[in-house]
C-alpha cells in the first residue's frame, strides 16, 4: 500500500506575506512565482489556485499593504474615546512595535515604475496624512501648524527604522516620549 504524504496548505495570506518580504528584499523584478513557492515549500501549482497571474498577486500584494500596514491602524485608534494625546502615542507605538513602515521603501521604489503601485502609495500617504491630521486637529492647532505637525510626523514615523535601524530598544522609547512631547508642546 503506497501512502500519499500530505501535501502542505498555504494560504494566500501565507504567499502575501512571502511576497512582500521578497519585494522587501529583491525588489518587485525579484518577486518569482517559483521562487515564492520553494520558500514556501509548495509546488508552483498552488500559487494559481489564489492568484490568476502575477499582475493578480501585485494587485493583491498593494491591497495587503494598504490594509495591514495603514488601513489596520487607523482602524484601531478611529473611533477610540481616547484623548488626542494618547491617540498619538498609540500610533507611535504600534509603528515602532510592528515596524509597520518596514516595506515603505520597498513599495514607494515599486511606484517609480508602475502606475499602481504609486496609486497605491498615493492612497496610503492621504489616509495616514489625514488620519495623523485629524488627531492634530483635536489639540487645537491652527491650519498651517496643524499641518507642519502632521507631515513631520508622517515623515519621522515613515522613515525612521529605514534610517535609524542602530537604535536600541530603549533608546527608541526614550525618543518616542521626546518626541510626544515635542509634537504635543503649544
Amino acid at each position: 500500500m503506497m501512502v500519499r504524504k500530505k501535501q502542505k496548505r498555504v494560504s494566500k495570506n501565507d504567499w502575501l506575506v512571502a511576497a512582500i518580504d521578497m519585494l522587501e528584499s529583491n525588489g518587485i523584478e525579484g518577486v518569482n512565482i517559483e521562487r515564492l513557492a520553494r520558500n514556501l515549500g509548495i509546488a508552483k501549482s498552488g500559487f494559481y489556485w489564489h492568484f490568476k497571474d502575477k499582475k493578480e498577486l501585485y494587485k493583491q500584494l498593494l491591497d495587503y499593504w494598504i490594509h495591514e500596514f495603514t488601513e489596520v491602524v487607523i482602524g484601531n485608534f478611529q473611533h477610540s474615546d481616547d484623548d488626542a494625546k494618547k491617540k498619538l502615542n498609540n500610533v507611535m507605538e504600534m509603528i515602532e512595535q510592528f515596524d509597520l513602515a518596514k516595506y515603505d521603501l520597498a513599495i514607494v521604489n515599486w511606484a517609480k515604475n508602475d502606475p499602481l503601485a504609486q496609486a497605491a502609495v498615493e492612497n496610503v500617504y492621504k489616509m495616514r496624512l489625514d488620519y495623523i491630521r485629524s488627531i492634530f486637529a483635536e489639540f487645537g492647532f491652527e491650519a498651517d501648524e496643524t499641518e507642519m505637525r502632521t507631515r513631520l510626523f508622517v515623515c519621522y514615523h515613515s522613515w525612521e527604522n529605514t534610517m535609524y535601524k542602530d537604535l536600541d530598544p530603549e533608546k527608541r522609547v526614550q525618543l518616542r516620549k521626546r518626541r510626544l512631547a515635542f509634537f504635543t508642546r503649544k
